[in-house]
């Protein structure tokens, strides 16, 4: 079987400089991850180097944080703030989608790509939500995205006796918290710009609030799918 192949390009204009950040995502059906910048990697990128305390990586075999490598050019933005004005252009494979935004806001869409796809091991959950990813999603559709692939997730994994609930999914965004707080942190001192720092921040709210919403909204996502009563009586 041949492998496919998919790409994502960001490209955001700020208004107020002529400074334009161009990147792609190059994904395949295999690994499902984007490969490292191909360039000199910086001490901050060790994987000693203020490690998540949930890491389950070993500096044995893996010199670097595949994560932290991936945000190399994060850190090399220019100086502009996180609230400037910008306009982001992102191509996949059949459409564009253009936003007109924050640089934090258009910066946070692409890092959830750049984060889901980097091969670290407690991000490995949102492959397949990269592999369809779907830019600038709001809070509330992140949620429904979450929670159908977790869903169809347990469908495909699930065994025998074992309960249906999100106490995972809970887990796993548990563990995307402390990662952004480590990753924040590698980061702090080696920027020009707090873009980059507040996007994972902006990242990190919907992270919190999440588990919190799964217990609380899941009845306006019922809602939507009360059309769907019949099929299983």
């Amino acid at each position: 079987m041949s492998t496919e192949e998919k790409s994502v390009r960001y490209q955001i204009f700020f208004k107020t400089q002529d400074y334009v950040f161009d990147q792609t995502i190059h994904l395949n059906d295999e690994t499902y991850e984007h490969p490292a910048p191909d360039e000199e990697i910086p001490e901050w990128c060790n994987l000693e180097f203020k490690k998540c305390p949930n890491c389950t990586l070993s500096s044995i075999w893996h010199e670097h944080c595949p994560l932290a490598v991936r945000l190399i050019p994060f850190v090399k933005l220019p100086a502009c703030n996180s609230y400037d004005e910008v306009r982001a252009e992102v191509t996949l494979n059949h459409k564009t989608i253009i936003a007109e935004t924050s640089a934090q806001e258009a910066f946070s869409s692409v890092l959830g790509l750049v984060m889901a796809t980097s091969g670290c091991p407690h991000t490995s959950f949102f492959k397949p939500m990269a592999w369809y990813h779907q830019p600038f999603s709001t809070p509330e559709e992140t949620m429904y995205r979450v929670c159908t692939a977790y869903l169809f997730s347990h469908y495909i994994h699930r065994r025998d006796g074992k309960k249906l609930d999100f106490s995972a999914l809970k887990v796993i965004y548990h563990n995307i918290h402390q990662i952004n707080v480590q990753i924040a942190a590698r980061i702090k001192n080696y920027s020009d710009t707090d873009s980059a720092l507040n996007a994972i921040v902006l990242l990190d709210l919907i992270t919190n609030d999440l588990p919190i919403a799964v217990d609380e909204d899941l009845d306006e996502l019922k809602r939507l799918f009360e059309s769907h009563k019949n099929l299983f009586n």
